[in-house]
């Protein structure tokens, strides 16, 4: 058996060989970056804060509306937390969860803004009520 046949040019099929060589690692190559994790991640912007009406029943006071929106280049899960501003014994929580953290269900899509209630209880004796804090990321 010969490694170079006798009827094709030695330099020919030797270039045809290192050429499909060079395209199969290639390819492979391409193949290895294609089914790596994405690299985008979401990055979630808050806006203010909107004063709005409270749910029926929710027995807080007032409540407040935040857009936040996927400013990142990809979906992901949406996690915030929520603090009361200043000083005092008074509280504040997602409407959703009922707690001062909210995680979403799903992937929120770039460029979606997604609404989220808070209910804000003064703090004891108090007759001003603030807008809360509200932080959000993705969730790990």
């Amino acid at each position: 058996m010969e490694l170079f046949p006798q009827n094709r040019s030695t330099i020919g099929y030797l270039a045809l060989v290192v050429l499909l060589a060079a395209g199969l690692a290639i390819g492979l190559a391409l193949f290895a970056l294609q089914a790596r994790a994405p690299l985008a991640h979401a990055e979630f912007t808050v806006a203010a804060g909107e004063g709005v009406e409270c749910p029926v029943g929710s027995g807080a006071p007032t409540c407040f509306r935040f857009d936040v929106m996927n400013t990142g280049a990809g979906a992901g899960r949406l996690e915030c937390i929520v603090a009361p501003q200043g000083d005092g014994d008074g509280s504040a929580v997602f409407t959703a969860s009922g707690e001062d953290r909210y995680l979403s269900a799903g992937a929120v899509p770039v460029e979606a803004t997604y609404p989220l209630y808070t209910e804000v209880t003064q703090t004891a004796g108090s007759t001003q009520v603030e807008e809360p804090a509200v932080a959000c990321r993705e969730a790990p």
